[in-house]
């Protein structure tokens, strides 16, 4: 495979946008939203880039949850192919980008053991696009318990990138005590940014645009946790222990936003005017949906923002919004399929999908 330096994203984005172009269209989504059933959908997709992922789940007995590990296959396999077009600053720079998907899945499998979820279960939402390859991930998701599997994690982690045992070491004697496996994920999520932050060296126009993805997703875990907490009475200094660096809101706009009480306070506090719009697009869907109404529009945000960085043609960018238009195509296949499952006409199915202008569809 032929690759890159870092002063030419020629090649790697022309690569890129070979990819992009075989992305689902508006008439995809259509000829979907229309078919009678999953099966036709099945059809639709074998006739693209899904064809590999999709004729082995047909193998397999196209149960849902088959669909739904193909889907994300399709994306690891996307993903990963990316960094086989750099080489040097340019694949730490993606190797911060798609670090989130091993974070995901060290969290997705620490919650499936504390669940007790079969093996089967935890590895089929698995996304190997990062460092960790599934090999990997399923022989940590085939440890006998959760203590196990973190052992495992703690060991295999002194050759990865990111050695995420570190940030379950420190905090394994607590987590025992309390038996409260969000211990473990706030240490997780907090180690996670620190280090990705420091894989980003340099202030060009590439380091500044995955910095800004990377800050964003800090902001948002930080604004869910202080509207997912409002109203408790809890001290600052235990507050601050929910705290994650490496955003635009600072530890002390933190503690403030976490002392709020209501959720308009929240969502009106002057600390957060660059989410006003995706919080009260939340806010006007909150009866239906719950919390989980900010968390789609602030995704939704995250996304618009990654999706405007593709304005050089020579610049990560390219990358970035490639990535997140693939991300954007699964969630609304996943949407599609389920609606079609559960009986929802055409227009309640549109209803739930991603749609963004920028993202011409």
């Amino acid at each position: 495979m032929v690759q890159v330096p870092l002063k030419d994203y020629g090649y790697a984005n022309a690569r890129v946008r070979a990819k992009t172009a075989r992305l689902l269209d508006a008439a995809a989504y259509g000829s979907m939203i229309e078919a009678k059933d999953e099966d036709e959908i099945l059809n639709l997709l074998e006739q693209t880039d899904y064809a590999p992922e999709i004729e082995e789940a047909i193998l397999e007995g196209k149960r849902p949850t088959i669909i739904d590990r193909a889907f994300n296959r399709n994306l690891a396999r996307n993903f990963r192919h990316i960094r086989e077009f750099v080489s040097g600053p340019p694949q730490d720079l993606l190797g911060a980008v798609l670090a989130r998907w091993d974070l995901y899945n060290l969290k997705s499998t620490l919650r499936g053991k504390r669940g007790l979820v079969p093996v089967s279960e935890i590895s089929r939402v698995f996304v190997p696009a990062g460092d960790l390859d599934l090999v990997t991930l399923e022989e940590i998701a085939s440890q006998p318990d959760i203590r196990s599997a973190i052992d495992l994690i703690v060991t295999f982690s002194t050759t990865w990138r990111i050695p995420y045992g570190r940030a379950l070491s420190r905090k394994m004697g607590e987590y025992l005590r309390e038996h409260d496996l969000s211990i473990l994920e706030r240490s997780l999520d907090s180690f996670h940014y620190q280090w990705v932050h420091g894989l980003i060296r340099g202030n060009d126009v590439n380091s500044q645009m995955v910095r800004k993805m990377i800050q964003i997703e800090v902001d948002i875990t930080n604004i869910i946790t202080a509207l997912r907490t409002r109203g408790l009475e809890m001290p600052q200094n235990q507050a601050v222990e929910f705290y994650l660096a490496g955003g635009a809101i600072g530890e002390s706009q933190f503690k403030y936003l976490m002392g709020l009480r209501e959720r308009e306070d929240i969502m009106h506090a002057s600390v957060l005017s660059a989410y006003r719009q995706p919080l009260q697009a939340g806010m006007n869907s909150y009866e239906e949906k719950g919390d989980v109404a900010f968390q789609d529009e602030l995704d939704r945000y995250l996304i618009r923002k990654c999706l405007g960085m593709n304005k050089d043609p020579l610049s990560i960018g390219v990358i970035i919004a490639y990535m997140w238009r693939k991300y954007m195509e699964l969630t609304n296949l996943r949407v599609i399929i389920r609606g079609k499952n559960i009986g929802l006409i055409g227009s309640q199915i549109k209803k739930e999908m991603i749609v963004l202008e920028a993202a011409g569809v």
